[in-house]
């Protein structure tokens, strides 16, 4: 899964944007709204990847850290290389697993996930660990691919996914790199919980939590929060 993801590196952003019709960044940009960011804030980005998201952030919001985690060594090496220009000497990135996160209890003030947890070898697991790293008043937001409750929507979203999705990709992408990655998603998909199964799991671990649906619950934005 890895290789997948670090093979589809150079073509990240353009593939996904033509797959999810531009509801990919738009969840994205309604996460980044609604992690209640402030000054002085330690802001994590769990699976960074290329560094999509740790850049919407540094333009529109100046951390006193922002944190980017991946188990890829490559994938760090490229978000750090593309967020020299925006993020100034506040970007750090860590190698680790969202079941075992590298951090200290209630380190961060705002955390933020975007098309990654699905790649979680447990959910729940993570979802916890997540969830130990907020600080008081803390917003975590995960991103990612949504399981429709719906029975007729999950069908359709399944079908896309597993076979339209890879279609669209393998035309964007040929004669510009080598296989597709993007078939790796229907086999991750299979084992995702439905949004609102989810949803759930975020209200047994948070004080709060809400979802939001894009494309017909084909895409979500699920945030969960902490009180003092």
């Amino acid at each position: 899964m890895i290789k997948a993801i670090e093979d589809a590196i150079p073509l990240y952003d353009h593939v996904n944007d033509l797959i999810s019709f531009g509801k990919a960044q738009e969840a994205r940009l309604y996460a980044i709204q609604h992690l209640r960011l402030s000054q002085n804030d330690y802001v994590l980005d769990g699976g960074i990847g290329p560094g999509t998201t740790s850049r919407l952030i540094l333009s529109i919001f100046k951390p006193a850290l922002l944190v980017g985690l991946d188990e890829s060594v490559k994938q760090l090496r490229t978000a750090k290389q593309n967020l020299q220009t925006v993020g100034d000497n506040s970007v750090s990135v860590v190698r680790g697993s969202f079941e075992s996160l590298p951090f200290r209890d209630r380190t961060f003030q705002s955390v933020i996930t975007c098309y990654a947890l699905r790649d979680s070898l447990d959910i729940s697991k993570s979802v916890n660990e997540y969830s130990r790293v907020c600080d008081s008043n803390a917003t975590f937001a995960d991103v990612d691919i949504g399981k429709p409750d719906n029975f007729l929507k999950r069908l359709f979203s399944e079908t896309y996914v597993k076979h339209v999705m890879p279609l669209i990709a393998h035309m964007a992408i040929r004669g510009k790199m080598k296989g597709n990655p993007w078939r790796m998603i229907g086999p991750t998909y299979a084992s995702l919980p439905t949004n609102h199964v989810l949803l759930d799991l975020f209200k047994q671990v948070f004080h709060e939590a809400q979802l939001k649906e894009f494309l017909n619950g084909g895409v979500i934005v699920v945030t969960g929060r902490t009180v003092s």
